[in-house]
């Protein structure tokens, strides 16, 4: 073609269209004016708008399907939706690789196992310790080794976490997922048994000792059980970390705690005092619950029965024969003539194995008390709130119009926009709602209800609860306005007095003080600030 003189069209100069953008757009490639069908070739396009008439007309008469719209509108949101999230840029959360990241624990293991629990109760950084995790067969073989190498609660913590996300990743790559189980519970019910086990190896050493079931056990005490009182010391202590943590379920095990104690025979004193502390730190959480309140509460009062009825027949506890701990014998008072005999908690709080325990049920039945006060206290400020602060009988007294008057002057302050000026938002609309409905509008009189809200507006001026420099003209503004129609009230009263012929008007306006000034002086005197230099 290059022969014949013919540029080809490569080399053909590319021209700008000036008529506005082109005819086809990207956007929509099959446009209906393209389409090559019968009725096109034979009539040509014939553009059908939806809506029939002009384009401003009204489309009320038009049929539309309200399924088609809902799902129109639908599809806007949820692409407005995508289009306006934002796309993860930062890396990818790290995927638990259950090959590399755990070993499971076996018999050959025993010497690695011990260095890595040994790390793990260290400072060695957890990041390193991530890359290995110990998995044991049963789960609650766990508490063991913490409480063998004392571990950092915190860090023990950690290693449970490390356990449950090992068991999650298990569960997403297998084919059939079977029902998730909710590890809170999981480990509640792992951590309550465990925990279990310790304390009936403990309860069945105190049931062996001899006598009332008051005794401090003598001599050492078995290696089983010294074991089993090292694992629930630390066990129990992991379990208050994880339960203020949110790892264990909270109703689940402050029922757990409690059955323990309600499982507790009578007579076993010592026992009970072992106990108790644990009682104590939860007490706090058991009042949430009204159940479990009410079932604390009926434990306490029973064991409390119990230590009464048997104080009768409890012989004397004489505190110079405690081994370890000899105190000079003092002599017992006994009741004067004519007195009634004193308490049965007295012989109870003599003797140091029941004063423990009747110290700590009374503490736990103050608390449960103590939350019935707070009940009781926001009842009676709600009360309070509604009726204004003011009791009923004092509303239809001259203090209660004055406390009413008081606290709507405060209210109106508050309320009012100082930003603007209008008709309805001005100075005068402000003076008339704080002073146009009270009892001395038409008296020339100072009532006390006047020099209580004159000392509100004091106080209001120079409050540090309330910003603005505002303040102090606009209580200044205020006063000035109610002193001048206070005194052309007196001066209109002295001129009708003047025309009788008893008083003439200007022995009346002669040196006469400012309206407020006794009560502007006690402000100054009494609550104003004072600079300090």
């Amino acid at each position: 073609m290059a022969a014949f003189g013919v540029l080809s069209y490569e080399h053909r100069p590319l021209k700008r269209p000036r008529l506005g953008p082109p005819d086809v757009y990207p956007q929509d490639p099959k446009q209906k004016e393209d389409e090559l069908t019968a009725l096109n070739v034979k009539q040509g396009f014939n553009n059908q708008p939806a809506v029939s008439g002009d384009e401003h007309g009204s489309a009320k008469n038009v049929n539309f399907n309200p399924a088609k719209i809902s799902s129109n509108f639908s599809s806007i949101i949820a692409e407005k939706l995508r289009c306006n999230t934002l796309p993860d840029t930062g890396r990818r959360k790290p995927q638990v690789n259950q090959k590399d990241n755990f070993w499971l624990v076996t018999a050959r293991s025993q010497s690695a196992i011990n260095n890595w629990f040994t790390d793990l109760a260290g400072t060695k950084p957890l990041t390193h310790l991530a890359k290995k995790v110990p998995i044991f067969s049963k789960k609650e073989e766990v508490f063991g080794y913490l409480a063998k190498y004392t571990v950092p609660v915190m860090r023990a913590a950690w290693l449970i976490k490390m356990t449950c996300a090992y068991y999650a990743a298990i569960t997403e790559t297998k084919v059939k997922k079977r029902h998730v189980i909710d590890p809170f519970i999981e480990w509640t019910q792992i951590i309550t048994k465990y925990l279990s086990e310790q304390l009936q190896k403990i309860a069945e050493f105190y049931r062996q000792l001899p006598g009332q079931g008051c005794a401090s056990p003598a001599g050492p005490m078995p290696q089983e059980v010294e074991q089993a009182l090292k694992q629930w010391d630390y066990n129990e202590k992991l379990a208050m970390f994880m339960f203020q943590d949110g790892m264990l379920d909270r109703h689940e095990f402050l029922t757990w705690v409690l059955e323990c104690f309600e499982k507790i025979r009578s007579g076993e004193d010592e026992f009970l005092k072992m106990l108790l502390p644990l009682l104590l730190r939860y007490s706090g959480e058991f009042v949430q619950s009204a159940y479990l309140s009410r079932r604390l509460a009926y434990f306490c009062t029973r064991r409390l029965a119990m230590q009464l009825d048997g104080a009768g027949g409890h012989p004397p506890h004489i505190l110079s024969t405690q081994t370890g701990n000899a105190l000079p014998s003092t002599p017992t008072p006994q009741p004067a003539t004519g007195n009634p005999p004193p308490s049965p908690f007295s012989d109870l709080l003599l003797c140091p194995q029941h004063r423990p325990v009747v110290y700590g049920l009374s503490c736990i039945l103050q608390v449960r008390a103590k939350l019935r006060e707070i009940e009781q206290q926001i009842k009676e400020r709600g009360q309070a709130v509604e009726v204004r602060w003011s009791f009923d009988k004092c509303q239809e007294t001259t203090a209660g119009f004055t406390i009413g008057r008081v606290l709507h002057t405060l209210e109106v302050l508050d309320s009012h926009s100082f930003e603007r000026s209008d008709f309805s938002n001005s100075l005068d609309s402000l003076y008339n709602r704080i002073f146009g409905l009270g009892p001395t509008k038409d008296s020339h009189e100072i009532s006390p209800d006047d020099d209580a809200v004159v000392a509100l507006l004091c106080e209001w001026a120079v409050s540090y609860k309330r910003s603005g420099r505002h303040r102090a003209m606009v209580v200044a503004k205020l006063l000035e306005k109610r002193q001048a129609e206070i005194e052309a009230e007196r001066c209109g009263d002295s001129e009708v007095v003047d025309e009788k012929g008893s008083i003439s008007s200007g022995s009346l306006s002669a040196a006469s003080a400012p309206v407020f000034q006794d009560v502007l002086m006690q402000f100054l005197d009494t609550q104003a600030p004072m600079l300090s230099m």
